[in-house]
């Protein structure tokens, strides 16, 4: 199995990381503001050039790429830390094109709604205790479970009330679900559950790999009695680690992303641990970029801070690490 991106599906790398680069650098969100979120501009101009539908079959109105090219697309939304609503927009237009909802499909795939997330608070908080994220003016909020996905209007949740998020981008609330779904699908038609945890794995390698590259940088530039830091052992060895954990969290993910495309019975296990590996991978180098950028790098002038936050929103989204290597436990041996 090549892991190795063909050329063709390197021209798509090239052309998403090109956009991102031009229109969503990491400085836009130190210049927005504290709170807020600036990326809902993109995403008429992403659904025009295809990226909402990558993965999405072509009899379902997609473009009919693999799962594969959806995952190189979400690691480079994460190493540019594009807004968590872009899940929202291609799982739930994937959910309302297997619904045979076929204008909610076109209208998500186009950017022309906004999708909040979903994420339950945890077993300590009740059943039906839920984390709404950039919903505050969603059209549809997105919820995943391993039995099911759905899209549901936001009066579906009472007693919502504004918190104080980590990410201080993103808008936080808490919530009860007692309403239902204007759209959903079971596992056993598309598994959105699996597929979720694939994506969430390639946007954390892509957070990874931000604060690797921001730490090499930083090394190259920041001098300490007359030299580089970067020319020091202890640095060096601190971004040696961050390179090896990135390599190993894309190698996972890829993988996952390849099993999905073959069915094979093993995609759960593979999409559990790609997310195990890479919100491993981006919390650590985030913490290590911070070290690397010394007392600056705790600072709100430094981009660093916004990789650690976005990798702890990876991290707690379908699953901290904790529930997630409890769950890896339970699945049978791969093949």
């Amino acid at each position: 199995m090549d892991l190795l991106p063909s050329d063709d599906q390197q021209q798509i790398v090239d052309t998403i990381k090109d956009f991102l680069r031009n229109e969503a650098p990491v400085d836009r969100l130190r210049e927005f503001g504290a709170i807020g979120n600036p990326d809902a501009r993109l995403w008429p101009q992403l659904g025009e050039l295809g990226f909402f539908a990558l993965g999405l079959p072509e009899d379902k109105g997609g473009v009919g790429f693999s799962a594969a090219e959806e995952m190189l697309a979400f690691q480079q939304f994460g190493y540019h830390l594009v807004s968590p609503v872009i899940f929202g927009l291609v799982l739930g237009a994937r959910i309302a094109a297997f619904a045979g909802d076929e204008d909610l499909r076109d209208e998500l795939l186009a950017g022309g709604l906004k999708v909040g997330l979903a994420n339950s608070r945890g077993a300590a908080a009740g059943p039906k205790d839920y984390h709404l994220l950039e919903a505050e003016d969603a059209d549809w909020i997105l919820f995943v479970t391993e039995a099911e996905a759905g899209l549901y209007p936001r009066d579906a949740f009472d007693g919502i009330t504004r918190v104080d998020s980590t990410d201080s981008v993103l808008i936080l609330e808490r919530a009860k679900l007692v309403g239902s779904p204007r759209v959903s699908i079971p596992a056993d038609v598309d598994n959105i559950h699996d597929r979720a945890l694939m994506l969430i794995g390639a946007y954390a390698v892509g957070i990874g790999e931000g604060a690797r590259d921001l730490a090499v940088d930083y090394a190259g530039i920041r001098e300490q009695f007359g030299q580089p830091i970067g020319a020091f052992q202890s640095i060096k060895h601190i971004c040696a680690d961050m390179a090896i954990r990135s390599e190993a969290a894309l190698c996972q993910a890829s993988f996952a992303a390849l099993v999905m495309d073959e069915g094979s019975p093993d995609t759960p296990f593979h999409a559990t641990a790609s997310k195990i590996v890479a919100c491993e991978t981006a919390v650590r180098n985030a913490a290590d970029c911070i070290q690397v950028h010394g007392a600056f790098g705790f600072t709100s002038e430094a981009n660093v801070h916004h990789y650690l936050k976005r990798a702890h929103f990876a991290d707690m989204m379908w699953g901290a690490l904790r529930e997630q290597r409890k769950r890896i436990l339970a699945f049978p041996t791969p093949a």
